[in-house]
């Protein structure tokens, strides 16, 4: 049987030959240029095994694996909002929006959290215990309740067996009653084992997956695994307790009334008794005592019955006499609280008459401060009038939400060619009046971004500074950090392939996002050093 062939990640034509740590799988075209040009020279290229004639397969992270929509670019974002990987066009392409609940795998903090891992395997242990606790419990419930069954039934043959034939279709209900309830506890025994068993497979390949991740390094895998790890750990527990509700085992006890069976085997005795025959007039007699003792049997029931109704009527006129003086008893106590509800009525009706004048007179002084107060604020409204003409920069400073922080613009160089690098920096702080949690702290944290130098380049890069001096790329948000305030900062390579394509669609968005914020080519100064190092505080002067 033909196995598998692996393709090229790069140009998706060829069978994969080989394995790069950056671009893959590639093939023997795509090797070649590894070889040869110059940008691939640093990239770290494997041949696959070809003794079996299978390629190798080498596991990697999920930072690792390539776009579906974009087969040369690597998933390296999260998307928190629609749950998916993403590639950097992707991201910038369909995501923007999603910018602040998009993680960057390969810059944030994500390693492997042993404690994590140990806390995750800790909850599939206790789970697989509680599974093993339910499964023998069900079986040892599944013994008891079996020989309890079996006890059951040789009573019911005892009772069958004293009463012979004559009860035969009562005792066969009893046993196929018995069997019923016993085959629905057996059903019950038979689905919890199944589901333990299931629950302990799932539990033992969600461990096995774990402890592969660990093994290879896949923090990122084990990092979408651990989003959702509690939620199906805690709904595998809530379908063992619906399990455990659900499907109970059912007790079966058999129970004689000693009285009422007494009473059978007497009416048994007396329709069985023998008598001896007699001729003549003596056959008159024998029938007469038949009768009299069938008489005696009816009567006896119906005296129970009568008794029985008589007792029922009892009760019932027991209870009357209970309710009546229940009732009678109420209505004194309701008389009592009708006498006491009435001068409490009186009492308040007062009470609102002399609320009610001294409400008209708070009335009328309301009213000449409401007079005195529609004044003030009309003075108040003329003042402010005044203050907006005098000091109209105050109106912008109000909408500032930038933290204080300072920018150092410089050139390097990246594949021989030269680059401008911006490097953003926000101190540790409390933040003031303007922020979302005046008062609390400020996380300090740092950003990059990269242009390349050239006219555009340098256009770009004063445009991003004179949205930093007006506060419009950064904002705090309410848990302390520092975000990215709609604009984006491009840092990878502006040179490679790849990198090509991504800073050109970087540079259209951008101008859009800048455009938006009021920050356009038209309205920037192109004068003054491109290389400098500024700070921007929220009392920065007009």
């Amino acid at each position: 049987m033909a196995s598998t062939q692996i393709q090229c990640e790069m140009c998706c034509n060829e069978k994969a030959v080989g394995y790069c740590t950056t671009c893959g799988n590639v093939g023997e075209t795509c090797i070649k240029l590894h070889k040869t040009v110059k940008v691939f020279q640093t990239h770290m290229v494997s041949m696959n095994d070809e003794k079996n004639g299978n390629s190798k397969v080498t596991k990697r992270d999920i930072t690792e694996e390539r776009c579906k929509q974009h087969p040369t670019e690597r998933t390296i974002f999260l998307c928190k909002i629609h749950d998916s990987m993403l590639c950097s066009r992707c991201f910038h392409s369909e995501h923007l929006s999603c910018f602040k609940e998009v993680v960057d795998l390969l810059h944030e903090d994500i390693n492997i959290d042993c404690d994590k891992v140990i806390t995750m395997k800790s909850l599939f242990n206790e789970l697989k215990a509680e599974i093993l606790f339910l499964k023998d419990e069900a079986e040892h419930r599944q013994d008891s309740y079996k020989n309890n069954a079996d006890t059951c039934v040789e009573k019911c043959m005892e009772l069958g067996n004293r009463i012979k034939h004559r009860v035969d279709d009562l005792t066969r209900n009893f046993k196929d009653g018995i069997r019923e309830i016993y085959k629905e506890n057996v059903n019950t025994y038979s689905h919890i084992t199944k589901t333990c068993d299931e629950k302990t497979k799932w539990c033992e390949n969600e461990e096995s997956k774990i402890d592969d991740f660990v093994d290879n390094k896949m923090a990122g895998r084990l990092y979408l695994a651990s989003r959702h790890f509690e939620k199906e750990v805690s709904d595998a527990r809530f379908h063992l307790k619906e399990i455990k509700r659900k499907h109970t085992f059912k007790g079966i006890e058999f129970k004689e009334n000693k009285v009422i069976l007494k009473c059978v085997f007497e009416d048994l005795e007396e329709v069985c008794e023998q008598h001896e025959e007699n001729t003549g007039s003596d056959d008159v007699h024998a029938n007469d005592v038949v009768a009299f003792i069938t008489e005696i049997n009816k009567t006896r029931r119906e005296l129970i019955a009568l008794l029985k109704k008589a007792r029922n009527e009892l009760d019932e006129s027991e209870k009357a006499r209970l309710s009546l003086r229940d009732e009678l008893k109420q209505v004194k106590q309701d008389l009592d609280k009708s006498e006491k509800t009435r001068q409490s009525l009186c009492g308040e009706l007062k009470q609102v008459k002399q609320d009610l004048d001294k409400s008209e007179k708070a009335r009328l002084v309301l009213e000449a401060e409401l007079k005195g107060t529609k004044e003030d604020l009309n003075q108040v409204e003329r003042e402010r009038a005044i203050f907006q003409a005098k000091f109209p920069h105050v109106k912008e400073h109000l909408n500032w939400t930038q933290p204080n922080g300072t920018v150092e613009v410089k050139t390097s160089i990246e594949y021989g060619e030269r680059i401008i690098v911006l490097d953003f920096t926000f101190p540790d702080g409390i933040q003031m009046m303007h922020h979302p949690s005046p008062g609390n702290p400020i996380t300090g944290c740092t950003f990059k971004g990269r242009l390349r130098l050239n006219y555009e380049g340098e256009l770009l890069c004063r445009m991003l500074k004179a949205a930093f001096r007006r506060g419009l790329m950064f904002m705090l948000g309410k848990e302390g950090k520092v975000v990215l305030n709609g604009v984006s900062l491009y840092d990878d390579s502006v040179y490679t392939h790849g990198g090509r394509c991504r800073y050109s669609q970087y540079k259209q968005s951008l101008e859009v996002v800048l455009a938006s914020k009021g920050i356009t080519a038209a309205n920037v100064v192109e004068t003054g050093r491109l290389e400098e190092t500024f700070a921007v505080d929220a009392a920065r002067s007009s």
